[in-house]
């Protein structure tokens, strides 16, 4: 078995109900739920990667774009 090490600079789009964020919160607000938000980002790549995974970093931000 051969084990590969990957560390691509990643953006990830997560739909997450939040009570009291909207589409026109502030960042700051935002952060006030970063344990939620990392918890359910750390399940969807735990499902992804059964194998492991290993995050050096975590910042996020409300995603303002269209799409």
């Amino acid at each position: 078995m051969t084990h590969i090490k990957i560390a691509p600079d990643v953006e990830f789009k997560l739909d997450i109900y939040l009570p009291g964020i909207s589409d026109d919160s502030r960042d700051y607000d935002l952060q006030q739920h970063k344990a939620e938000i990392y918890t359910m980002f750390e399940a969807r790549l735990k499902k992804a990667f059964p194998e492991g995974f290993k995050i050096n970093t975590f910042e996020f931000g409300q995603n303002i774009s269209p799409h």
